[in-house]
């Protein structure tokens, strides 16, 4: 039995429900991200949206632990985590929160047919508020989106990425991830060693890891991230940032590991215009686009 103690506030649970879940909801999780993409058996579905769709980590995932304090916080866990099914999949997830990943290897086919399948699930099409899009970087092919390439047809394609976006009530945002990394929350021990008649410590303690990113049944679920952090990222141009002068200006190019701000700021800016065209030749009707974001991704690993 707990024992009582000065900081114990007995009086909370006399507190109006609405301020009790607003107080809760500070201590709920950081907004997730999912990956989602088109199931491969999607064809014995039997046209079955849920079912045509998979998150790319295939794991069941409960509400918050938060839930299991008490009654109350059970209340305000299960009043914004509800459970969404894809392929037999089963995630609680707070969509007005949460974000829906399309990654870029997604051609732009597979692409707008996850959009469609997406905006017939009744659940997704009244809460989502945001879905990110991927994008393609290389060092010298520079930043890239697929729905902008050359060999497609860019106003027809935007136009419907976008009328499949109107049929959600709550979508507000488009986010572009620029950028994606990997974080490992690793434990080192170190051994015990006999101590050296020298002072060269930092070759002995010298260490690698090697990380098997081969598909393998048995550790499959320990490669899989257990947290994701989608970070604003604010595409301001500095004098640093320019391309180099002896590279022509119409190609993105970057000498670093990352894309540069103006790169950002280029894709954001030829993104805005074509929403810009596909308004103005009324292929959205009534109907508003969403704000768009940059933003970059982390994934973490235990």
């Amino acid at each position: 039995m707990a024992v009582p103690t000065e900081q114990t506030f007995y009086q909370f649970s006399k507190l109006p429900f609405e301020l009790r879940d607003l107080i809760w909801s500070y201590a709920l999780p950081e907004p997730r991200v999912y990956e989602v993409l088109d199931s491969p058996s999607s064809a014995h579905t039997h046209n079955i949206p849920s079912s045509r769709l998979m998150f790319a980590d295939i794991r069941n995932e409960p509400p918050p632990t938060l839930g299991r304090v008490c009654q109350d916080a059970r209340r305000a866990v299960s009043h914004r985590y509800k459970p969404l099914v894809f392929s037999g999949t089963v995630k609680h997830v707070d969509l007005s929160r949460d974000i829906i990943l399309l990654d870029s290897y997604l051609q732009v086919k597979r692409l707008l047919k996850v959009m469609r399948l997406l905006s017939q699930i009744d659940t997704v099409r009244r809460h989502a508020t945001k879905v990110a899009l991927g994008t393609s970087w290389g060092l010298y092919t520079g930043l890239h989106l697929r729905l902008f390439h050359k060999s497609v047809r860019t106003h027809q394609n935007l136009a419907r990425f976008l009328q499949h976006i109107a049929k959600f009530r709550q979508m507000k945002d488009i986010v572009l991830v620029v950028y994606q990394r990997s974080a490992f929350n690793l434990k080192r021990r170190v051994p015990d060693r006999p101590r050296l008649p020298w002072h060269h410590y930092d070759l002995y303690e010298s260490y690698h890891y090697n990380f098997n990113v081969n598909y393998n049944v048995d550790n499959y679920f320990v490669r899989r991230p257990c947290h994701s952090r989608l970070v604003r990222y604010d595409p301001g141009i500095s004098k640093a940032d320019r391309a180099h002068p002896s590279v022509p200006q119409h190609k993105q190019y970057s000498y670093g590991p990352l894309p540069l701000g103006h790169q950002v700021h280029e894709l954001k800016t030829t993104f805005e215009s074509w929403v810009e065209k596909v308004v103005e030749d009324g292929c959205l009707g009534d109907a508003s686009p969403p704000r768009l974001e940059t933003a970059t991704l982390t994934w973490i690993y235990k």
